[in-house]
């Protein structure tokens, strides 16, 4: 089996709570985790558009560091732009976003394109309008990825966060009802599972095979194993699906920014190397 990459959030353009590293940081963040063992970076990019792709590969390869996912979410916060959105014109500036995103993977050697809270956040209305919205968006979407060889991928995120698509079932739901378009995955992360699924081995095991990506963050959203998730058991359970992409470290900077750059690389190592010595 190919050994899974270790990857973590970094920003591109613009700052990230998600990440110890700050934007105008990128080339210190991307020689840390090279040095920490990292094999992967989660770029959150705003404007895919302005990405100056030929020296971002060039970075990217003095580190030895691939690209194993695209977060979009940012284009929210920054421009209000959501696939779910009663307006017209939002939904279109959303949906060029993520065709935007999907050009912008085919450079980088095709890492999967999340739907995170580019489909939008606590927003006002019936929830079967954005629901329905929602959808033909991301048909769209998914259509013209398809013919990129892109994968896209869809974040359960919590109802603190979201009004849609809330548990790792209510994705399979939604990849039901479109027909499991074969280039369409889950992105799989555990703080909200453990808010949203109950039993998260019993989710990980109903999504078997449609996982793409996974995010790693504990029950307070802090690094992996500051709080009460049994990760062992996690990491086993997406192994035993088969699972080889990335395991993702996408956690807030808790207590500080400097606990997290100081102990991120060791948390994540510890549940990897400790399964591979069980």
């Amino acid at each position: 089996m190919g050994m899974n990459l270790i990857s973590q959030t970094i920003p591109l353009q613009y700052d990230t709570v998600f990440s110890p590293f700050k934007a105008s940081e990128f080339s210190y963040a991307l020689e840390y985790l090279e040095k920490k063992g990292f094999t992967g970076v989660e770029l959150a990019v705003a404007y895919p558009e302005l990405v100056n792709t030929i020296d971002l590969i060039k970075e990217l390869e003095k580190y030895n560091l691939v690209v194993t996912t695209l977060s979009t979410g940012q284009i929210y916060g920054l421009k209000g732009f959501f696939l779910s959105s009663q307006n017209e014109d939002i939904r279109r500036q959303a949906i060029k976003t993520v065709k935007e995103h999907i050009e912008l993977s085919v450079k980088l050697n095709y890492p999967p394109v999340t739907i995170g809270l580019i489909r939008g956040k606590l927003e006002k209305g019936d929830p079967l309008i954005l629901l329905n919205n929602l959808k033909a968006s991301l048909i769209e979407c998914v259509e013209y990825a398809y013919k990129q060889n892109v994968i896209l991928q869809l974040e359960p995120i919590c109802k603190l966060e979201t009004v849609l698509i809330n548990s790792t079932y209510d994705a399979l739901d939604l990849l039901n009802s479109l027909g499991n378009p074969e280039n369409l995955g889950i992105l799989y992360d555990t703080y909200h599972s453990y808010i949203e699924d109950g039993d998260m081995i019993s989710a990980i095991n109903a999504a078997a095979g449609k996982i793409t990506n996974v995010h790693f963050s504990d029950s307070h959203r802090g690094l992996p194993g500051y709080g009460t998730i049994d990760f062992q058991s996690i990491y086993k359970a997406l192994m035993n699906t088969g699972y080889k992409g990335a395991i993702v470290l996408e956690a807030l900077c808790i207590p500080t920014v400097e606990f997290v750059k100081e102990n991120f690389a060791a948390s994540i190592h510890k549940i990897i190397s400790r399964d591979m010595s069980a």
